[in-house]
């Protein structure tokens, strides 16, 4: 399954319900303040308790959310919202590596979908804290920081696939699995790099939170 393929199958899952109540006429609105209060547990009330329903109330929080954000931010300054989507994507596409490769090594599962789907809220509620700091002073990164990404990098290039017990599907699954791991490692390098420009404490808070989506894999492991 390919990077842009998972992505397709998530959008589709996590819009399901949206879709569906759109068709009915039945799209409940959602005011900004409400979603924040609630959260992404009690926003299921606007969605439903299903799979794709809670992962669409994590996605409505972390719209939500970023939406704040950007907003705070703007107020001091709109340059500032581009930087922090900067930092948005490097450590999300870091955080989304777990799931694109749990997926491969695997063989599948829905699961991963749907990991990917919540995170978005995990995300923009460390961003959202992250962008207090904001602008950033320069600083020259932690040894620390470094090192937890070195680990990230050293334990992703062990990954293994699955045994299906189909020569041809396996032999597939391991060329799937180079690709992304060639492909995911380039964005816990370009991470790496921006913490090396970070005072320590913040570096250590990015690494930390970028590093911490690689537990289930791990605990799979």
């Amino acid at each position: 399954m390919t990077h842009l393929t998972r992505l397709v199958a998530l959008s589709i899952v996590v819009s399901s319900w949206t879709v569906s109540a759109q068709d009915d006429g039945q799209t409940p609105a959602v005011p900004l303040a409400q979603a924040l209060k609630l959260g992404p547990e009690k926003l299921t009330k606007f969605t439903d308790e299903s799979e794709a329903g809670m992962d669409a109330a994590a996605i409505l929080y972390a719209t939500a959310k970023r939406v704040a954000t950007e907003r705070a931010l703007a107020e001091k300054d709109v340059n500032l919202v581009l930087q922090l989507d900067a930092w948005r994507d490097a450590i999300r596409d870091c955080r989304e590596s777990a799931f694109s490769l749990g997926y491969i090594t695997n063989g599948g599962g829905t699961m991963f979908s749907h990991g990917s789907a919540r995170d978005q809220a995990e995300v923009e509620d460390f961003l959202g804290n992250f962008a207090t700091k904001f602008p950033l002073k320069m600083g020259k990164g932690s040894p620390k920081a470094k090192k937890k990404i070195d680990e990230a990098l050293a334990f992703i290039k062990t990954l293994k696939v699955f045994d299906s017990g189909d020569p041809a599907s396996d032999k597939e699954a391991k060329a799937n699995l180079d690709t992304e791991v060639k492909r995911v490692s380039q964005h816990w390098e370009s991470l790496r790099f921006m913490c090396e420009e970070l005072p320590a404490e913040l570096a250590m808070e990015v690494a930390t939170f970028a590093t911490n989506a690689l537990k289930l894999l791990k605990e799979e492991g």
